[in-house]
């Protein structure tokens, strides 16, 4: 049995570009921010999304875990614009399809832009410090029926393929980047085979956390700790969340990286039915010096389509 759904697997796989994916926009308090779409490059400068060069909106290998692609995508490069929102504020991420044959865990970061006076338009990819808010735990729901079962992807496709995510409440203000990143383990039980696709925005926290604002200091708080990880020492190729056969009887799930930050307010898996409803295109911000924003110029345009 699990041979032959390893070869269902496969010939699902036939044509990659139907498995590949990407963020086509974030809806935060109903107002869409479009992410990045290298398909239509007129709205480049409205994104929130970070750049990439992955034009066939394809993966990351485990054998690139220690390579900055690993970060923010293939050669991923930060977006002037910022999504304004709130400490504690939910944000449900709209990507662009997500195969069914694709299991695996849904996982969130969050990075402060830290000593920069443009927010997060110029920062430092490899400097950036990342803290797990999300790791839709515990990742595999049940194995009714057989392997390889029901997985947190699964919950995703069943919302439209989005995910709702939840910030921190005693989140500083301030610039961040969020770390969106699906893992697919359809070949994970094949050398190198795991698939990542983490995608990277700019948010900007308007509302105060517990302390006094630090922003552009060192000191910035993420979810209660003042130290995250970088993302090239997120993973190891030997993982056992990385490594592993979904087409054989699994008891447990081992979530890959690091443990969600004590203070972090991830939406559980039975509650991914809450749906955000777009009631407008949202209005980007541009960072203008360490503490103030203004709104980006002409950066209400067209709802982002699908595509």
């Amino acid at each position: 049995m699990a041979r032959a759904l390893r070869l269902l697997a496969s010939c699902a796989l036939f044509s990659q570009a139907l498995a590949h994916s990407r963020i086509l926009y974030l809806i935060i308090n109903g107002q869409q921010y479009r992410g990045f779409n290298h398909h239509a490059p007129d709205a480049i400068s409205n994104s929130i999304g970070w750049s990439t060069s992955a034009v066939d909106d394809g993966f990351v290998t485990p054998s690139n875990y220690s390579n900055p692609d690993i970060i923010c995508h293939r050669d991923g490069k930060p977006a002037k614009a910022h999504a304004p929102v709130k400490a504690g504020d939910k944000i449900q991420v709209q990507w662009n399809g997500w195969p069914q044959s694709h299991k695996g865990p849904v996982l969130s970061y969050l990075a402060p832009c830290a000593n920069t006076t443009d927010g997060c338009a110029s920062v430092d990819k490899n400097k950036l410090s990342w803290t797990k808010i999300d790791d839709s735990s515990p990742v595999l729901l049940d194995e009714k029926g057989g392997p390889p079962g029901r997985w947190a992807t699964d919950v995703l496709i069943a919302q439209n393929n989005t995910w709702l995510l939840g910030l921190p409440s005693d989140l500083e203000p301030g610039p961040y980047v969020l770390r969106h990143e699906l893992i697919a383990l359809h070949y994970a039980n094949l050398k190198d085979g795991a698939q990542n696709y983490p995608q990277c925005v700019n948010l900007w926290v308007e509302a105060p956390g517990p302390k006094t604002a630090t922003v552009g200091k060192e000191e910035v708080v993420v979810a209660g700790q003042k130290e995250g990880v970088p993302a090239t020492a997120l993973y190891k190729t030997t993982d056992p969340g990385v490594v592993i056969d979904i087409y054989t009887a699994l008891s447990t799930y081992v979530i890959p990286g690091p443990t969600v930050a004590p203070e972090a307010k991830p939406v559980p898996v039975t509650e991914q039915g809450l749906k955000s409803t777009i009631t407008a295109v949202g209005t980007p911000v541009v960072v203008t010096r360490a503490t103030a924003t203004v709104p980006l110029p002409n950066g209400k345009t067209a709802a982002a389509f699908k595509g």
